[in-house]
């Protein structure tokens, strides 16, 4: 959720509070003064900063946020006669909650997936791969001795001067052209039927991965049947945090089966770079605080799923906006079906924005 949204959704969760106190006063189920809630809540407004602060914190501001939070919640707690230690005490206390804290955000700190480089293609034979395989340079072509035409006439003798379109001389020859028209059109229909079925095919591949280092073997299907594809994909990306943000996307990468969980912290996804393979690639996201952006290429041949869910939050996929409470939206790029390499998408956030906007 946007700065803007979130300001407005945590007054206005103030004042529906405030007002509801005193509607309970005026109602008398319960007897309270103005005087007696401003000198027991006050540190109710060091907690409300110190959320603001957090949710949209980066690095070092985190530890800024939390201490706040942490004071106000001393005295609220003071105040209520929850605990009954000095802040003295909790200066002493807070030395080794300090240190675990760092020891927590040193483990859950978010690892980066960034997959390796492609290796570059087979056919790709340009100046910079020639220099990398050390391919030699092809020789030049050696000077004829002679012409064309004398080459072709020490050969195969000189060329008959019978013009081809002349009509044939005599039944034999009548005879092997007509057997010849015959050959060729049974050519012809035998490479038609050919044609048919090499449309629908089935392709068995046996990769033995790990023969050298555990024996097992992995098998892979792939079935096409007019340009429709399944492929049966082993790699998943999961990536987590629990406060802090994720981005995927800033340089080139494979796209896989992604799951990535968020609790507090906005979540981009840039699928603009992806080398998408073919097949339908399925890619959850889910954020309990915080924005969730995904930009996809404005591709014909790519087919796009977007599923969004979101309790308060606007929320704009492709060509269609919502806010609200309670917001679901759920679209599809056209000729979605039909296209050989597919994403589905499904965005589901507590409290935040929601953006999926088409790139290119």
């Amino acid at each position: 959720m946007s700065r803007k949204g979130w300001s407005q959704f945590s007054t206005g969760l103030l004042l529906i509070g405030i007002g509801a106190l005193f509607l309970l006063n005026q109602l008398g189920v319960i007897d309270i003064s103005i005087g007696y809630i401003f000198s027991t809540f006050w540190p109710v407004i060091l907690i409300y900063f110190g959320l603001q602060s957090l949710i949209y914190a980066r690095g070092g501001a985190l530890w800024g946020s939390i201490v706040p939070i942490v004071i106000g919640s001393y005295f609220l707690a003071n105040n209520l006669g929850v605990v009954h230690f000095s802040f003295g005490d909790l200066i002493k206390y807070a030395i080794p909650i300090i240190l675990i804290g760092f020891g927590l955000q040193v483990i859950l700190r978010p690892k980066d997936h960034t997959p390796p480089p492609s290796p570059p293609s087979p056919d790709d034979f340009g100046p910079q791969r020639r220099e990398e395989m050390k391919f030699p340079e092809p020789p030049e072509a050696r000077p004829l001795d002679s012409s064309f035409d004398e080459e072709f006439e020490r050969r195969f003798g000189k060329a008959d001067k019978t013009p081809i379109d002349s009509e044939p001389t005599s039944e034999h020859d009548t005879a092997g052209r007509s057997r010849g028209y015959r050959w060729q059109e049974q050519g012809t229909e035998r490479h038609r039927q050919e044609g048919r079925d090499r449309s629908r095919f089935r392709v068995e591949i046996d990769l033995d991965d790990d023969h050298h280092n555990n024996g097992h073997k992995h098998n892979h299907e792939e079935y096409h049947e007019h340009d429709n594809y399944s492929w049966h994909g082993h790699d998943t990306v999961n990536k987590s945090s629990f406060i802090g943000d994720v981005h995927m996307g800033k340089d080139y990468f494979q796209l896989k089966p992604t799951n990535i969980s968020q609790f507090i912290g906005d979540t981009v996804l840039d699928l603009t770079k992806a080398q998408i393979p073919y097949g339908e690639t399925k890619i959850n996201i889910s954020a309990f605080i915080g924005d969730v952006k995904v930009f996809v290429p404005n591709d014909t041949d790519v087919g796009i799923q977007v599923n969004t869910n979101s309790f308060i939050g606007d929320m704009k996929v492709l060509e269609e906006s919502r806010s609200g409470f309670m917001s679901n939206a759920g679209l599809e790029s056209p000729y979605y079906r039909e296209a050989g390499k597919k994403i589905r998408i499904t965005v589901s956030v507590f409290i935040g924005d929601v953006k999926v906007n088409k790139v290119g």
